[in-house]
């Protein structure tokens, strides 16, 4: 199975990634990465798409929830675009204005077939972004950005999960 990572910048080298990972590097187009995420998991790999800041994830909303959320249903349960996890920084810490501090995680929770998902320190991070990833439905992983300067943990190096909420 391949892990595709959606990325909007050069964040890894490919030296860095495992044989049946890719990253492929979009430009600053939200539809057209979370568009190319749902191809991805649709066609059976695993999709990792990442939105710049959560500000921004607007242009994207109709696919994430007429597309990716309803998919499943759509289908009668015969088809789904469950290994796709999306994944954006969220959230005012003191600065930003206003294209750089929204909070639109309340729009997503109401969606039925999204999971949303917000950690609330580094080790929880960790364990709700492999369980999101592993999860069979699309989940939206909101990565607050208070923690990035001020959470402090020691995070296993180990692989583990945290218990995701089914949708129903």
């Amino acid at each position: 199975m391949l892990v595709l990572y959606l990325l909007p910048f050069l964040r890894c080298k490919i030296g860095e990634l495992g044989t049946n990972e890719a990253c492929l590097f979009q430009p600053l187009c939200e539809q057209g990465i979370v568009g190319f995420g749902i191809g991805v998991a649709v066609a059976g790999s695993t999709a990792i798409a990442e939105v710049q800041f959560a500000d921004y994830i607007y242009p994207a909303f109709d696919q994430l929830v007429n597309e990716a959320a309803k998919y499943r249903y759509r289908s009668g349960n015969q088809f789904n675009c469950g290994a796709l996890t999306v994944r954006t920084p969220y959230g005012a810490v003191g600065h930003g204005a206003l294209y750089h501090s929204q909070s639109p995680e309340a729009y997503f929770a109401h969606t039925a077939g999204l999971k949303v998902v917000i950690p609330r320190g580094p080790i929880q991070a960790k364990g709700l972004l492999l369980s999101c990833i592993r999860d069979k439905n699309p989940c939206i992983f909101f990565e607050p950005k208070i923690l990035y300067r001020s959470a402090v943990e020691e995070v296993p190096n180990g692989d583990y999960e945290v218990y995701l909420i089914p949708t129903g």
